[in-house]
Protein backbone atom coordinates (compact mmCIF):
# COMPACT_ATOMS: atom_id res chain seq x y z
CA UNK A 1 0.00 0.00 0.00
CA UNK A 2 2.82 2.72 0.92
CA UNK A 3 4.37 1.45 -2.55
CA UNK A 4 1.05 1.89 -4.27
CA UNK A 5 1.29 5.51 -2.07
CA UNK A 6 4.80 6.33 -3.34
CA UNK A 7 4.41 5.60 -6.66
CA UNK A 8 0.52 7.91 -7.02
CA UNK A 9 2.54 10.37 -5.30
CA UNK A 10 5.73 10.41 -8.01
CA UNK A 11 2.71 10.36 -10.71
CA UNK A 12 1.05 13.58 -9.22
CA UNK A 13 4.49 15.43 -9.18
CA UNK A 14 5.47 14.06 -12.67
CA UNK A 15 2.02 15.29 -13.96
CA UNK A 16 1.90 19.19 -12.07
CA UNK A 17 5.76 19.39 -13.59
CA UNK A 18 4.65 18.20 -16.84
CA UNK A 19 1.77 20.50 -16.80
CA UNK A 20 4.04 23.32 -15.68
CA UNK A 21 6.28 22.81 -18.72
CA UNK A 22 3.68 22.70 -21.20
CA UNK A 23 2.08 26.09 -19.68
CA UNK A 24 5.53 28.13 -19.95
CA UNK A 25 6.08 26.63 -23.24
CA UNK A 26 3.08 27.90 -24.54
CA UNK A 27 3.62 31.15 -22.62
CA UNK A 28 6.93 31.44 -24.62
CA UNK A 29 4.85 30.53 -27.96
CA UNK A 30 2.03 33.26 -27.43
CA UNK A 31 5.40 35.61 -26.60
CA UNK A 32 7.27 35.50 -29.93
CA UNK A 33 3.88 37.54 -31.85
CA UNK A 34 3.77 39.89 -29.13
CA UNK A 35 7.52 40.16 -29.85
CA UNK A 36 7.08 40.22 -33.40
CA UNK A 37 4.72 42.73 -33.25
CA UNK A 38 7.15 45.24 -31.23
CA UNK A 39 9.96 44.65 -34.21
CA UNK A 40 7.44 45.64 -36.38
CA UNK A 41 5.88 48.67 -34.60
CA UNK A 42 9.70 49.75 -34.16
CA UNK A 43 10.04 49.37 -37.98
CA UNK A 44 7.25 51.75 -38.81
CA UNK A 45 8.77 54.56 -36.10
CA UNK A 46 11.70 53.41 -37.10
CA UNK A 47 10.72 54.48 -40.88
CA UNK A 48 8.65 57.71 -39.08
CA UNK A 49 11.52 58.55 -37.51
CA UNK A 50 14.07 58.47 -40.38
CA UNK A 51 11.71 60.93 -42.13
CA UNK A 52 11.63 63.31 -39.27
CA UNK A 53 15.32 62.84 -38.99
CA UNK A 54 15.79 63.67 -42.80
CA UNK A 55 13.40 66.76 -42.02
CA UNK A 56 15.51 67.71 -39.72
CA UNK A 57 18.56 67.54 -41.91
CA UNK A 58 17.27 69.41 -44.20
CA UNK A 59 16.51 72.32 -42.08
CA UNK A 60 19.60 72.12 -40.69
CA UNK A 61 21.35 72.65 -43.89
CA UNK A 62 19.06 75.53 -44.91
CA UNK A 63 20.43 76.93 -41.99
CA UNK A 64 17.34 78.08 -40.43
CA UNK A 65 14.99 75.87 -38.65
CA UNK A 66 11.03 75.24 -39.52
CA UNK A 67 9.69 77.87 -37.09
CA UNK A 68 12.43 80.24 -38.33
CA UNK A 69 11.89 79.76 -41.77
CA UNK A 70 8.16 80.46 -41.16
CA UNK A 71 8.49 83.19 -39.82
CA UNK A 72 10.67 84.26 -42.53
CA UNK A 73 8.04 83.45 -44.97
CA UNK A 74 5.55 85.62 -43.03
CA UNK A 75 7.91 88.05 -43.22
CA UNK A 76 8.77 87.84 -46.87
CA UNK A 77 4.97 87.62 -47.27
CA UNK A 78 4.38 90.70 -45.24
CA UNK A 79 7.14 92.72 -47.37
CA UNK A 80 5.12 91.71 -50.58
CA UNK A 81 1.87 92.49 -49.04
CA UNK A 82 3.00 95.83 -47.97
CA UNK A 83 4.78 96.30 -51.38
CA UNK A 84 0.91 95.91 -53.13
CA UNK A 85 -0.42 98.22 -50.62
CA UNK A 86 1.45 100.92 -51.42
CA UNK A 87 -0.71 103.78 -52.57
CA UNK A 88 -0.02 104.62 -55.90
CA UNK A 89 0.82 107.48 -55.72
CA UNK A 90 3.97 106.83 -53.66
CA UNK A 91 5.72 105.14 -56.52
CA UNK A 92 4.68 108.04 -58.91
CA UNK A 93 7.51 111.50 -58.58
CA UNK A 94 8.44 114.06 -60.84
CA UNK A 95 11.38 113.96 -63.28
CA UNK A 96 14.85 113.40 -61.35
CA UNK A 97 16.96 116.81 -61.78
CA UNK A 98 19.16 116.37 -65.43
CA UNK A 99 22.70 115.18 -63.89
CA UNK A 100 25.52 118.06 -64.23
CA UNK A 101 26.75 118.28 -67.35
CA UNK A 102 23.39 117.13 -69.06
CA UNK A 103 21.29 120.12 -69.90
CA UNK A 104 18.20 118.10 -72.09
CA UNK A 105 15.72 119.68 -69.72
CA UNK A 106 17.43 122.95 -70.45
CA UNK A 107 17.31 125.79 -72.95
CA UNK A 108 19.70 128.39 -73.98
CA UNK A 109 18.72 132.36 -75.09
CA UNK A 110 22.19 134.46 -75.90
CA UNK A 111 23.87 135.79 -78.23
CA UNK A 112 26.82 134.91 -80.33
CA UNK A 113 29.02 133.99 -76.53
CA UNK A 114 26.19 131.54 -76.51
CA UNK A 115 26.40 130.51 -79.50
CA UNK A 116 29.74 129.73 -78.69
CA UNK A 117 28.62 126.51 -76.37
CA UNK A 118 26.45 125.24 -78.66
CA UNK A 119 29.72 125.09 -81.83
CA UNK A 120 31.95 123.19 -78.31
CA UNK A 121 28.90 121.06 -78.01
CA UNK A 122 29.98 121.84 -74.11
CA UNK A 123 26.19 121.72 -72.90
CA UNK A 124 24.92 117.70 -73.71
CA UNK A 125 21.09 118.03 -75.07
CA UNK A 126 20.21 121.99 -74.76
CA UNK A 127 18.51 123.91 -76.84
CA UNK A 128 19.63 126.12 -78.11
CA UNK A 129 17.58 130.20 -78.74
CA UNK A 130 20.49 132.00 -80.25
CA UNK A 131 21.60 134.49 -82.61
CA UNK A 132 24.86 136.48 -83.01
CA UNK A 133 23.80 140.24 -82.40
CA UNK A 134 20.57 139.10 -80.74
CA UNK A 135 19.51 141.81 -77.82
CA UNK A 136 17.32 141.86 -75.05
CA UNK A 137 14.62 143.97 -77.73
CA UNK A 138 14.84 141.63 -80.56
CA UNK A 139 14.24 138.58 -79.13
CA UNK A 140 10.88 139.83 -79.55
CA UNK A 141 10.73 141.40 -82.94
CA UNK A 142 13.14 139.76 -85.17
CA UNK A 143 12.34 136.06 -86.97
CA UNK A 144 15.53 134.47 -86.22
CA UNK A 145 14.71 130.96 -85.40
CA UNK A 146 13.77 128.17 -87.65
CA UNK A 147 10.89 126.26 -85.85
CA UNK A 148 10.08 123.49 -88.02
CA UNK A 149 10.88 125.33 -91.49
CA UNK A 150 8.86 128.70 -90.35
CA UNK A 151 10.85 131.45 -88.95
CA UNK A 152 9.73 133.35 -85.97
CA UNK A 153 11.02 135.61 -83.06
CA UNK A 154 12.68 133.76 -79.85
CA UNK A 155 10.12 134.49 -77.38
CA UNK A 156 7.54 132.60 -80.00
CA UNK A 157 9.47 129.76 -80.60
CA UNK A 158 10.46 129.00 -77.30
CA UNK A 159 6.74 129.40 -76.16
CA UNK A 160 6.00 126.19 -77.64
CA UNK A 161 8.27 124.08 -75.68
CA UNK A 162 8.20 123.25 -72.17
CA UNK A 163 11.47 123.14 -70.01
CA UNK A 164 12.72 122.63 -66.14
CA UNK A 165 15.74 125.17 -66.75
CA UNK A 166 16.05 128.66 -69.46
CA UNK A 167 19.02 130.37 -69.37
CA UNK A 168 19.53 133.87 -70.49
CA UNK A 169 22.68 135.50 -71.52
CA UNK A 170 21.95 139.22 -72.97
CA UNK A 171 23.33 142.65 -72.55
CA UNK A 172 27.05 143.14 -74.20
CA UNK A 173 25.38 143.80 -78.05
CA UNK A 174 23.03 146.83 -75.63
CA UNK A 175 26.01 148.21 -73.90
CA UNK A 176 25.85 151.43 -75.95
CA UNK A 177 22.21 152.08 -75.33
CA UNK A 178 21.33 155.00 -73.65
CA UNK A 179 18.73 154.16 -71.26
CA UNK A 180 19.82 151.52 -68.69
CA UNK A 181 16.18 152.19 -67.64
CA UNK A 182 14.52 150.45 -71.27
CA UNK A 183 17.16 147.85 -71.21
CA UNK A 184 16.32 146.50 -67.33
CA UNK A 185 12.51 147.05 -68.87
CA UNK A 186 12.67 144.71 -71.85
CA UNK A 187 15.16 142.33 -69.62
CA UNK A 188 11.87 142.15 -67.12
CA UNK A 189 9.21 141.60 -69.85
CA UNK A 190 11.52 138.42 -71.06
CA UNK A 191 11.32 136.75 -67.75
CA UNK A 192 7.30 137.67 -67.47
CA UNK A 193 6.67 136.41 -70.90
CA UNK A 194 9.06 133.06 -70.24
CA UNK A 195 6.95 132.87 -66.89
CA UNK A 196 3.59 132.68 -68.90
CA UNK A 197 4.50 130.23 -71.30
CA UNK A 198 7.15 128.05 -69.24
CA UNK A 199 5.54 128.09 -65.81
CA UNK A 200 7.18 125.25 -64.32
CA UNK A 201 10.70 126.48 -65.19
CA UNK A 202 13.43 127.41 -63.83
CA UNK A 203 14.83 130.73 -65.10
CA UNK A 204 18.52 131.96 -64.61
CA UNK A 205 19.80 135.40 -65.54
CA UNK A 206 23.75 135.25 -66.34
CA UNK A 207 25.97 137.91 -65.77
CA UNK A 208 27.78 139.76 -68.74
CA UNK A 209 31.10 137.88 -69.48
CA UNK A 210 33.95 140.79 -69.32
CA UNK A 211 36.18 141.49 -72.21
CA UNK A 212 39.57 142.01 -72.22
CA UNK A 213 41.41 144.24 -70.46
CA UNK A 214 42.85 145.59 -74.27
CA UNK A 215 39.26 145.97 -75.16
CA UNK A 216 38.34 147.40 -72.45
CA UNK A 217 41.06 150.13 -71.94
CA UNK A 218 40.33 150.80 -76.05
CA UNK A 219 36.90 150.84 -76.63
CA UNK A 220 34.30 153.74 -75.00
CA UNK A 221 31.46 151.16 -74.98
CA UNK A 222 32.46 147.75 -74.91
CA UNK A 223 34.51 148.22 -71.81
CA UNK A 224 34.43 146.43 -68.17
CA UNK A 225 33.11 149.41 -66.01
CA UNK A 226 30.36 149.51 -68.59
CA UNK A 227 29.30 145.68 -67.88
CA UNK A 228 29.80 146.19 -64.52
CA UNK A 229 27.33 148.63 -64.99
CA UNK A 230 24.84 146.74 -66.36
CA UNK A 231 25.71 143.35 -64.36
CA UNK A 232 24.98 145.52 -60.90
CA UNK A 233 21.02 146.37 -62.98
CA UNK A 234 20.96 142.71 -64.13
CA UNK A 235 21.27 141.05 -60.68
CA UNK A 236 18.53 143.29 -58.70
CA UNK A 237 16.29 143.00 -61.77
CA UNK A 238 17.05 138.81 -60.86
CA UNK A 239 16.14 139.38 -57.47
CA UNK A 240 12.90 141.67 -58.19
CA UNK A 241 11.66 139.21 -60.86
CA UNK A 242 11.79 136.36 -58.71
CA UNK A 243 15.02 134.67 -61.08
CA UNK A 244 17.91 133.36 -60.22
CA UNK A 245 21.24 135.47 -61.15
CA UNK A 246 24.36 133.73 -61.95
CA UNK A 247 27.52 135.11 -61.72
CA UNK A 248 29.17 133.16 -64.44
CA UNK A 249 31.67 136.15 -64.97
CA UNK A 250 34.03 135.35 -62.02
CA UNK A 251 34.30 131.99 -63.51
CA UNK A 252 35.93 133.84 -66.63
CA UNK A 253 37.58 136.94 -65.02
CA UNK A 254 41.37 137.07 -63.78
CA UNK A 255 42.17 139.36 -60.65
CA UNK A 256 41.77 142.54 -62.34
CA UNK A 257 37.86 141.37 -63.78
CA UNK A 258 38.74 140.79 -67.19
CA UNK A 259 38.65 138.27 -69.41
CA UNK A 260 42.77 137.14 -69.42
CA UNK A 261 45.18 137.26 -72.18
CA UNK A 262 44.89 134.29 -74.20
CA UNK A 263 41.23 133.33 -73.12
CA UNK A 264 40.00 135.28 -76.30
CA UNK A 265 41.19 136.30 -79.87
CA UNK A 266 39.09 138.88 -80.03
CA UNK A 267 39.19 139.91 -76.46
CA UNK A 268 35.19 139.80 -76.86
CA UNK A 269 34.58 136.03 -77.27
CA UNK A 270 36.15 133.18 -74.64
CA UNK A 271 38.16 130.28 -76.29
CA UNK A 272 36.90 126.52 -75.47
CA UNK A 273 39.13 126.48 -72.46
CA UNK A 274 37.26 129.68 -71.01
CA UNK A 275 33.95 128.30 -72.06
CA UNK A 276 34.75 125.27 -69.96
CA UNK A 277 35.39 127.53 -67.13
CA UNK A 278 31.98 128.97 -67.60
CA UNK A 279 29.56 125.42 -68.33
CA UNK A 280 31.59 124.36 -64.86
CA UNK A 281 30.11 127.03 -63.36
CA UNK A 282 26.57 126.45 -64.82
CA UNK A 283 27.38 122.56 -63.46
CA UNK A 284 28.39 124.12 -60.19
CA UNK A 285 25.80 126.62 -59.59
CA UNK A 286 22.41 125.33 -61.29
Amino acid sequence: MRRRALLVSAGVLLAAALGTGIFLAARAVTSVPAMASTASSAGTDGAASGTASGAVSAETASGEPEESAAASGAESAADAASAVSEPASSAVSEAPPAEPGDYSDAAFIGDSRTEALKTYGLLKGATYYTYKGLKVDTVFTEPYIDEGGTKMTVMDAISRHQYQRIYISLGVNELGWVSTDIFIEDYGRIIDTLRESNPDATIYVQAILPVSAKKSEQDDVYNNPRINEFNALIEQMAKDKGATYLAVNTAVMDETGALPVGASTDGVHPNIDYCRKWTAYLDANS
